[in-house]
């Protein structure tokens, strides 16, 4: 899942924004949600499959079955729990008749998980160019696994670091800390590009130089305003100059 305001006036990209200074940058750190992969998969399960599947399950009432839901969406909002199944299932179980099996409900979407435009070349790009290319990423390892099985992304990495092993969400100072104990990287020589403004601002406050956000995260939803963080949303264009080399 990945959390971010939305508004339905959109920042224009302009050449500036997509004309990164590649020989500066040595690490790009990549969210997964909304940033690689297409949100529309997320959405469409956190929005409609789940709450109408829990509904079933569960065998409360519609009104009640949701107001639970919303409860506990607004309560955990960019904290790791509101990200974790395990948390998830333990607060949902048990209220539900049949097993409650959040991966498998996923599962029954996974048809829906696919890359962003771009994304494989943009990663070849990268890789050819000799940057670091990392994945930092709030989903639950369970749910990595799965979008994994979809796509091949895992190919087109060279580190992977997950917040529920790290133990804090991106938007926490203490998950930008925790990530330069474990992987070697300049911070004014590395581009963070996530969708998720929050975490964004909080590896701004860490020293990371280079910071991009995600204008339309999902493909059938609004893009969002990303200031005050420069846009990236044409992987190729904000690549050329790498694709020439």
């Amino acid at each position: 899942m990945s959390e971010t305001p939305w508004s339905a006036t959109p920042r224009a990209a302009s050449p500036a924004s997509l004309a990164l200074p590649w020989s500066e940058i040595d690490t790009v750190l990549l969210d997964m949600d909304g940033t690689l992969l297409d949100l529309d998969f997320d959405a469409r399960f956190w929005k409609e499959h789940f709450p109408r599947r829990y509904v079933e399950l569960s065998g409360l009432a519609e009104p009640e079955a949701m107001a639970r839901l919303n409860a506990r969406f607004e309560g955990l909002r960019g904290q790791l729990a509101w990200y974790c199944l395990d948390d998830w299932h333990r607060a949902l179980a048990p209220d539900c008749r049949n097993e409650l099996d959040l991966v498998a409900l996923k599962r029954e979407l996974a048809h829906h998980i696919r890359y962003r435009h771009g994304v494989p070349e943009f990663l070849e790009r990268l890789g050819g160019a000799g940057k670091q290319r990392v994945l930092v990423t709030n989903a639950h390892p369970a749910s990595v696994d799965l979008k994994f099985e979809r796509v091949d992304l895992a190919t087109r990495l060279d580190r992977l670091f997950n917040a529920h092993e790290i133990g804090a969400a991106k938007e926490s100072p203490r998950f930008w800390d925790r990530l330069a104990d474990q992987l070697h990287f300049d911070p004014d020589r590395t581009l963070l590009v996530d969708d998720n403004l929050v975490a964004l601002a909080a590896a701004e406050d860490f020293g990371i130089r280079h910071l991009r956000a995600i204008t339309l995260p999902n493909s059938r939803g609004e893009a969002m305003d990303t200031a005050p963080f420069e846009p990236l949303d044409d992987f190729l264009a904000a690549t050329a100059i790498l694709a020439d080399r």
